[in-house]
């Protein structure tokens, strides 16, 4: 049961260069990047699709395909300027969305760490996984830390929409960090079954969950919120490399639900 190894290569290299070339060539990397949002919210609704009802990993998913799918409702708001007593309806999505975000792969750690998975490793085997999620975890609250004195050194937000500003973007750092953190978990612990073929999915979120961090940094250094804000093409192949990494994971998973399918 093993998904083909250059699957996810090649998902991530089109939807980066696909970015990239739109760009450059027509001046739609945006449109390009929207598309692949849109195409990662239904590679995982095809993911909870491939469950069946009693999966226990079908929940995760679903909570993953939903956090997915708020993207695009995101880009619609954000286009449409709306906001509710003074305050951008964006932010408010994008809080609950990164709060959705977090809470999947929370959900992916609870189903997938059962005993009997943690019972095969050794008691040092688990301090290791622990000091690297803790330093994930760590440079997560770096992040948020950096925010702060950004958000310190910019002068305190005046309006209650700076103010959802501000605390969307801390919440989507907090979020970033712990689906970095948990994917690396995951990872550590599904890496000895069937060859590592089941921790791929979970390899592609971690490192998902960091470029978007990294996509954090670069927002809150120029005081946007999303990448549709005036930000550099960098962090905008970035994002999409972080939305693209997700879509691999899918994939990847759906590959191995049929692989397992097939042999069964």
């Amino acid at each position: 049961m093993r998904s083909p190894p250059g699957l996810a290569l090649l998902t991530l290299s089109v939807a980066v260069g696909g970015r990239y070339a739109c760009e450059a060539l027509w001046g739609a990397g945006d449109a390009w990047q929207r598309g692949i949002e849109v195409l990662t919210a239904l590679a995982c609704g095809a993911v909870v699709a491939g469950f069946t009802a009693g999966d226990p990993p079908r929940r995760p998913w679903i909570v993953l395909t939903l956090a997915m799918a708020l993207i695009p409702v995101v880009r619609l708001v954000s286009w449409l300027q709306w906001s509710v007593a003074e305050v951008s309806l964006k932010s408010g999505l994008l809080i609950v969305g990164n709060v959705i975000f977090a809470g999947a792969m929370l959900q992916f750690s609870r189903v997938l760490g059962s005993s009997d998975l943690l019972s095969e490793r050794t008691a040092e085997a688990r301090v290791k996984a622990m000091l690297t999620v803790g330093a994930i975890a760590a440079a997560g609250l770096a992040f948020i830390a950096y925010n702060v004195l950004e958000l310190a050194a910019r002068g305190m937000p005046a309006t209650r929409d700076a103010w959802a500003t501000a605390i969307a973007n801390g919440i989507s750092t907090v979020s970033d960090a712990i689906v970095s953190a948990g994917g690396l978990y995951l990872v550590w612990l599904l890496r000895p079954m069937v060859g590592g073929s089941l921790a791929r999915p979970y390899l592609l979120m971690a490192a998902g969950g960091a470029a978007f961090l990294v996509v954090d940094v670069m927002l809150i250094g120029v005081g946007a919120t999303t990448q549709t804000d005036n930000v550099g093409t960098q962090a905008k192949l970035i994002g999409t490399l972080a939305y693209s990494c997700f879509a691999a994971a899918a994939l990847v998973q759906l590959t191995l639900l049929r692989a397992g399918r097939r042999s069964g």
